[in-house]
């Protein structure tokens, strides 16, 4: 029996993280996800509570916008504080995509979409493997070595590299 192919519905994915702040690594996702979805929304995760990131929401919003504004309309900036699967079905958004670096990502990121899906079952976790030239890079080793003055050309985008010169005061 022939089944009738379904209408093709929008697919709407966000990519969660603190992006604090965002590197290479995370703009090869982006870059590599609209391939995929029709729709990214990078959202920005924060708890009003106790974050202790480096930039506020907004400045993380800021610079991950103008880190992708040649991807416009299909890539979007957004912030949310809770969890992520909510906000996913809050907007949505039927796909949350993950980056996985090394094993212990994929420990972590597995028992994570587990919960997920055991929470909200209609909302998917999709893995994308870092880029091999960026696997080590991680937002916090990136503010560790801009704190000592090292420029990172090749790991962060210059706009952030130039926040995080004025943010650690290294002008």
């Amino acid at each position: 029996m022939y089944n009738k192919p379904k209408e093709h519905t929008k697919s709407i994915a966000i990519y969660p993280g603190s992006f604090d702040p965002i590197h290479n690594g995370h703009v090869d996702i982006i870059r590599r996800s609209v391939m995929i979805f029709d729709e990214v929304i990078v959202a920005v995760a924060y708890n009003p509570h106790k974050d202790s990131a480096l930039f506020t929401p907004d400045e993380r919003v800021e610079m991950i916008r103008d880190c992708i504004k040649d991807l416009e309309p299909r890539a979007r900036v957004d912030k949310f504080s809770g969890l992520s699967v909510d906000y996913a079905e809050r907007i949505g958004a039927g796909v949350i995509i993950r980056s996985l670096r090394a094993v212990t990502d994929f420990d972590y990121e597995l028992q994570m979409a587990q919960m997920n899906k055991q929470m909200i079952g209609t909302i998917e976790t999709v893995f994308l493997f870092a880029n091999p030239k960026l696997f080590f890079t991680a937002s916090r080793l990136i503010k560790e070595v801009a704190g000592y003055g090292k420029r990172l050309p090749e790991l962060v985008p210059e706009n952030v590299m130039n926040r995080l010169r004025v943010k650690l005061k290294l002008d």
